[in-house]
Order: structure tokens, then sequence, then C-alpha cells
């Protein structure tokens, strides 16, 4: 127990020492570090009075550098100011010297100014008194020979454009029928179009000949319906398996076709309602056909041209015809031709190509009954429905001279038309017609005093007239060719143009005894 008590006796004054030795090693720690930071803030004053020192230095010589460039530069200015004081010091003589001159060269001038006006006034008053001595020389006042002057002189220059006039004209007329000829030959050379014969009738094939009965119905009565219903002429015996369809309005007989073509492939019975059952089919299917037609049309001759009823109507042109020829390729002909005389001349290309294209615009409901008048009139109220311009309007409906063409365009589109007429194959003409042509032709001569005989030749382009010798003179000849041709204008419709021969002969018989 006791060895325990002095064990920790021992222990606890160990651990007193310990901690005495401690705070003394702690105490002189503590100076040494006071001591050693002492020094090195010593050090650092030290170091930033030297670096203080250095920048001092470092900024006055800065200071003494920048005093002496400003100087120089100050220097330099003084001199630069002084020669530009010097040369604007110059520039001011050589000025003045300018000026001095400028004043010697106007007043020189004024005093030329002066000679010279002086010179014209004595020159005026020198003319005047000639002036004054010729007159009374000539004993008429001065104005009325300037007049007398004047007028010789208009006179004369009249008289020669008047004959220089004359010549141009002569000229004109002696080469006009030779250029027009060359012209509208060129223009046919450029045109590549088949000829637009129609025939009367179409044929539509049958598979079997028993279907011709079944479609001609008991005692023909489908048939009747038929025909009564298109107005068409239908033949069933002509051809083995063929139908023949034949009419005058194209349209009609086009919708026959597709009617009779949907009644063939009907299997049962056909009678008068299925006959008109299939012609209403007919007929949708043949509007619709018309508008396709149209606007195919419209598009190739690349007009601007929307309105349906409008296009439709141009479409109906393919299924008529005139004297045989079919007007939808008549009218673009016509505008193929009116367009490209129109390029040669000069004129409205587009105005010459939609008058030639739609002069015949009425011929597509002409025939329908519940409309009259004249296709050409019929033309016009069309194109004013569909809003036209003038200019269009006038060039296609005058082709026919109701009314007398005003505008280079309109004479173009006669031009074209006639030449899309008359060319070679371009039309047919029944005998009858051919016959009554060439009598109306020839009776329309024959109603003037001295004509003997008259011939109608060269189908209808020429006509010989044969006179009275004793009732027309030589001299007569001249007037009653021209009285002629002008009767056949205002008479007769023909296409082209006609030449009007007058023959006069005489001839005297003596006998020799």
């Amino acid at each position: 127990m006791n060895n325990i008590i002095l064990n920790v006796g021992a222990l606890l004054l160990g651990v007193g020492m310990g901690a005495v030795f401690i705070l003394i090693i702690l105490k002189n720690k503590k100076l040494f570090d006071i001591e050693t930071k002492k020094e090195k803030a010593a050090g650092i004053i030290e170091n930033s009075r030297n670096k203080a020192d250095q920048l001092l230095k470092e900024t006055k010589e800065r200071v003494r550098t920048s005093k002496e460039n400003l100087k120089h530069e100050l220097d330099r200015r003084k001199e630069r100011i002084g020669n530009i004081k010097e040369s604007l010091k110059t520039r001011e003589e050589a000025l003045e010297k300018k000026q001095n001159r400028i004043n010697q060269v106007k007043l020189a001038l004024k005093t030329e100014n002066d000679f010279l006006a002086s010179a014209r006034e004595a020159i005026k008053n020198q003319e005047h008194e000639t002036n004054e001595k010729l007159a009374k020389l000539v004993g008429t006042s001065l104005e009325a020979l300037h007049d007398e002057i004047l007028r010789r002189y208009k006179s004369e220059l009249t008289e020669e454009a008047e004959e220089k006039l004359l010549n141009i004209e002569e000229n004109l007329k002696e080469n006009a029928n030779k250029k027009a000829k060359k012209l509208i030959v060129n223009v046919l050379q450029r045109l590549s179009s088949p000829t637009s014969v129609e025939t009367k009738a179409v044929l539509v094939k049958v598979p079997k000949d028993h279907i011709k009965g079944k479609i001609v119905g008991k005692k023909g009565q489908n048939i009747v319906e038929f025909e009564r219903n298109l107005e068409v002429d239908i033949i069933f015996n002509d051809l083995p398996k063929t139908i023949s369809i034949s009419g005058y309005n194209l349209v009609n007989r086009r919708i026959a076709k597709r009617a009779i073509q949907k009644l063939i492939k009907i299997r049962g019975a056909i009678n008068k309602k299925v006959i008109k059952r299939t012609i209403e089919k007919a007929k949708v299917q043949v509007e619709e056909e018309l508008l396709k037609i149209g606007r195919e049309v419209v598009k190739k001759m690349n007009l601007k041209i929307k309105d349906k009823e409008l296009i439709k109507t141009i479409g109906r042109l393919q299924f008529r015809t005139s004297y045989g020829q079919n007007i939808m390729k008549h009218s673009m002909e016509v505008a193929w031709v009116a367009t490209m005389l129109g390029g040669e001349l000069g004129l409205n290309v587009n105005t010459c190509k939609v008058g030639g294209f739609l002069h015949d615009l009425g011929k597509a409901i002409d025939q329908d009954p519940d409309i009259q008048g004249a296709h050409d009139y019929l033309t016009k109220e069309l194109m004013e429905k569909f809003a036209f311009n003038e200019e269009e309007i006038h060039a296609a409906w005058t082709h026919h001279e109701s009314e007398a063409p005003s505008t280079p365009e309109a004479l173009i589109v006669q031009a074209a038309d006639a030449v899309s007429a008359c060319r070679p194959g371009a039309r047919q003409e029944s005998i009858d017609k051919y016959v009554e042509r060439l009598q109306a032709l020839e009776e329309t001569a024959r109603k003037f005093d001295g004509v003997k005989n008259t011939f109608a030749i060269s189908a209808g382009r020429e006509l010989r007239v044969i006179v009275d010798p004793e009732i027309i003179s030589d001299q007569g000849i001249g007037n009653l060719a021209e009285d002629v041709s002008h009767k056949i204008e205002e008479d007769l419709s023909y296409p082209g143009t006609i030449k009007v021969n007058i023959i006069r002969r005489t001839h005297h018989t003596e006998i020799a005894k």
C-alpha cells in the first residue's frame, strides 16, 4: 500500500515537472518567433525603400525625357507653321496676280463688246438704209417683199413635196402586189398544215349483223326515234357489219356515233326509252369531249382563255365545216398566217392571232335553230360577251366586211382568211353550188348595157365579157370593167379575187368586084 502511494506521488511529481518544462519551452519559442518577425519586417522595409528610390529615379528620368520630346515636337510644329504661313503668303500673292490679270481681261472684253455693239448697230443702220433704197427702187414695201419670197418658197416646197409623194405612191402601187404576193408566199412556205376537208358521213363497225336489227327495232321505230332526236340519217343496209351516220350538224353526228357505240354494247332489249337514255349519256360525253378539245386547242394556240363556256364553244368548231373545210383547222390556219403576216409588218401580233383564231367563232352556234343571225355578227356578240378588247373584236368579225375594216390587223385577218379558204384542197363545193355561182357571176355582168355575152372561166376566177363595139367604145372599156368589178363585189360572195376582162372586137368587110 505504501509502495503504491509512493509510486503515485512520484508519478504526480514527474507530471508537474514536465508541465513546467513545457511552459518554459513554449515561452522561449514565442520570444524566438517575435525576433524572427522583427528581422523579416526590417528586411521588407529596407527592400521597399530601395524600390521606392528606384521608382523615383525612373519617374524623374521619364519626366525629363518627356520634356525633351515635347520641346522637340513644339519646335517642329513652330517650324511647320512658319512654312505654312510662307506658303499661304506665296499663294495670296499668286491669287492677287491672277485677279489683276482677270480684271485686265474683263476690261478688254468690255471694250471689245462695246466695239462689237457699235459695229452691230452700224451694220443694222446700214442694212435698214440699204433695204429702204431697194424698196424704193422696186416700188414696194420690205414686208411685202418678205411675204412674197416666203410665199414663193412655200409654193416651191409644196410642189416638190407633192411630186415626191406622187412618185412614192406610184412606186408603192406598182410594187404593192409584188411585195404582197412575195410576203404571202414566204408566210405559206413557213406554214405546214394538211388539208382540212371533212366527210359528211362516219362509219361505225358492228361485231355482228344481227345487232343492227336489234338497234333498228320493230318496224324501224327505234331508228326513227333516233333520227328524230338528233336530226341525222342512219343507214344500216349499205355495208356489212357497218352503220353509216350522216348529217350536216357534226356535233349531233358525233353524239349519234357515241350513242350507237353504246347501243351496240347493250345486251338486253332496245326500245325508245333506252334510245333516249343512251342519247342523253352520249350528249354528256360529247360535252366533256368538247371541253377537252377546246382546252387542248387554247393551250396549243397559247391563248389566255379561262372561261369554260367559251372553251366549250371553241371546242364545237371541231365539229363544224364550211364547204367541207373543218372550221377548227381553218381557224388555226388563219391565226398562224395572220400572226406571221402581222409579225412581218410590225403589227400587234396578239390581236392578229386572237382575231384570226376567233373570226369564225359564230359558226359554233349558228346551226342552232333558236339562234338567228350571220356567223360574223354572232362572232361579235360572243366576243363582246366574253370581254375581248375592241381591236380584237373588230379584227375578228369584219372579215366579211359587214363593217369596213379600219385597222391593219383587221385587214391582215381578212387576207389570212382568204389564204386559208382558197388554197388548193382546202374546200369542197357541190356541183350544184359551183354551177349556181358561175351562173350568178355571168348574170351580174349581163345586166350592163352593151354586153353581148359573158363567160366565167378558171373555176370562176376570171370573167370574160364580150361587148357590142357599136355601143361600147374603146374609151368606155375601162369604165365598164370597173363598174362590173364593183357590182360583183357588192352582190356576190366569193373567195379570193375575180379578174374581169372586157373584149371588144370590130371587123369591116368589103367585096372587091
